[in-house]
């Protein structure tokens, strides 16, 4: 008779993998936003249109504690009738500005999946970036996966163990 052994973790170890776990997967979600927002942010997807900037807010404080002025801007203005297939005029507002624009000056706005409109990157290095920047939490999400990974494998092979003849 063949006596199948099977390998038992403790409570420690349990959790320690299911922490993993959980982990894992929201850093795979946090990459799966920054995918879409970069795709959105690229101009890649939805509908992408030209805007006259007429006005603009600051969401945070114009100075940060380092001493420096990165406020993060909302800018109203408005669409030419020529771009889309009505007459009137539409007014839409752009979250997430780094820089304030030009009033009056055309700036490309593209339509997020989930509905708001955000500038278009315009550097190469800024969409290189965007592009990018979704393989960071998805390397940390590979390594918080490897012990789940593991531990699942581990049990799984356990029952193939051969423990010798029992005598």
């Amino acid at each position: 008779m063949i006596k199948q052994t099977t390998v038992r973790m403790g409570r420690k170890q349990v959790l320690g993998t299911v922490v993993c776990g959980v982990i894992a997967l929201s850093l795979v979600g946090v990459a799966v936003y920054m995918a879409v927002s970069a795709v959105g942010r690229l101009g890649l997807i939805g509908q992408q249109l030209t805007m006259r900037v007429t006005y603009c807010d600051a969401t945070a404080p114009a100075t940060t504690s380092r001493g420096g002025t990165h406020p993060d801007l909302v800018c109203r203005g408005f669409v030419d009738p020529a771009q889309i297939s009505d007459d009137r005029t539409h007014r839409i507002t752009a979250t997430g500005f780094s820089s304030e624009p030009r009033f009056g000056a055309p700036v490309e706005v593209s339509k997020e999946p989930w509905g708001s409109w955000v500038p278009v990157d315009q550097g190469d290095w800024n969409k290189l970036g965007r592009a990018l920047s979704p393989l960071i939490p998805l390397a940390f999400a590979g390594l918080f996966a490897k012990v789940p990974v593991a531990v699942w494998r581990g049990r799984r092979n356990s029952g193939r163990l051969v423990a010798g003849p029992s005598e």
